[in-house]
């Protein structure tokens, strides 16, 4: 059915008690269902997750230049035909989707629930970056003090009211496409960006990038232990994968979540001509999951947060830990 086709991939989900679900509940489910289509593209626009970025993108311009337009449009009396064209290309959509539902075979009890989980996952998508800076009090206060008089000064002596709201509107249409984290991941690597976030905004940035820590030391060498965190998310038709959102964080990290490579590829840091291994191969390191976990892995929600060590319905991400120890022989050593 086109019409449930989801461009978001959320979890493999199983729903056990299909059989068993009242039949007041499936009624209410089947007459919302053309209501969740209709929010899954709205989100669509939103979270630029659909299967046609380019009308997306005509969309969102069609939307700046009405708002930085719009005197002009008042002044011609050009405003009232513009919103009465914008309601008729609503409604000719909602009213596609009710025909278009109502035309084909009713869905299923799981589709249904399917096209919801993919609904919220958007939802939360949309809300993580809110989720993700839930401050406490008095940073909030700070961060008021310290934004509200650079929005003053900037409306009063810089740019215009009408200028602000479209770099306003422009920012939030266009903050969770691809382009938008890839430019915020590139920008997050500069130290000084990072600075200025924890000024403003208060939140601890590490400085570490080292993926190692130093176990032992002496005369002859250093032991030294390597670790690197593997990341993995669930997608919908496809279970535990590699890939990951654009913006978040990458396959494989250090401590501090800094991009690194994968054990297959590691390469030795400095010299790797005075290094060597002392054990064999890569193992998973238990001790991250409190040996809680055979395989190692802890489980996260959508945000890598609420961590738990078995997997469930509410487990979108996971970690686990890998750890391989060398020794770092000193030029005196590596003489005898």
């Amino acid at each position: 059915m086109s019409y449930i086709t989801a461009q978001f991939p959320t979890t493999t989900r199983t729903h056990p008690r299909l059989a068993h679900t009242s039949p007041l509940v499936t009624s209410i489910l089947q007459r919302s269902f053309a209501l969740i289509v209709i929010g899954n593209a709205m989100m669509d626009l939103l979270t630029w997750t659909g299967s046609d970025p380019e009308m997306n993108a005509v969309y969102w311009i069609t939307v700046y230049l009405s708002v930085y337009y719009f005197p002009c449009c008042a002044y011609w009396l050009l405003l009232f035909p513009l919103l009465v064209l914008g309601y008729c290309s609503v409604n000719y959509y909602v009213n596609s989707v009710y025909l278009d539902i109502n035309s084909q075979e009713k869905p299923t009890l799981e589709e249904i629930l399917n096209a919801l989980d993919n609904l919220v996952t958007k939802c939360e998508l949309v809300a993580s970056p809110l989720v993700a800076m839930a401050l406490p009090w008095p940073r909030l206060l700070s961060y008021i003090a310290i934004v509200t008089p650079l929005n003053v000064v900037m409306l009063k002596w810089v740019i215009s009211l009408r200028t602000y709201v479209l770099l306003t509107v422009i920012f939030v249409s266009t903050y969770h496409s691809v382009w938008f984290q890839a430019s915020l991941r590139i920008l997050w690597r500069s130290q000084l960006v990072r600075n200025v976030c924890y000024f403003v905004v208060g939140s601890h940035v590490s400085t570490t990038s080292n993926n190692y820590r130093i176990i032992n030391g002496n005369k002859n060498g250093k032991i030294i232990q390597f670790q690197i965190l593997e990341h993995q998310r669930r997608w919908f038709g496809i279970g535990w994968s590699d890939k990951l959102l654009p913006y978040e964080r990458s396959n494989f990290t250090n401590e501090a979540f800094q991009s690194t490579s994968s054990p297959k590829e590691f390469h030795f840091p400095f010299n790797s001509k005075h290094w060597r291994w002392l054990q064999e191969a890569w193992h998973v390191d238990l001790e991250y999951c409190k040996n809680k976990n055979s395989e190692g892995w802890v489980y996260y929600d959508n945000y890598w947060q609420a961590p738990q060590f078995n997997d469930s319905l509410t487990s979108f991400t996971r970690s686990r830990r890998w750890t391989r120890k060398a020794v770092l022989v000193t030029e005196r050593s590596s003489n005898v």
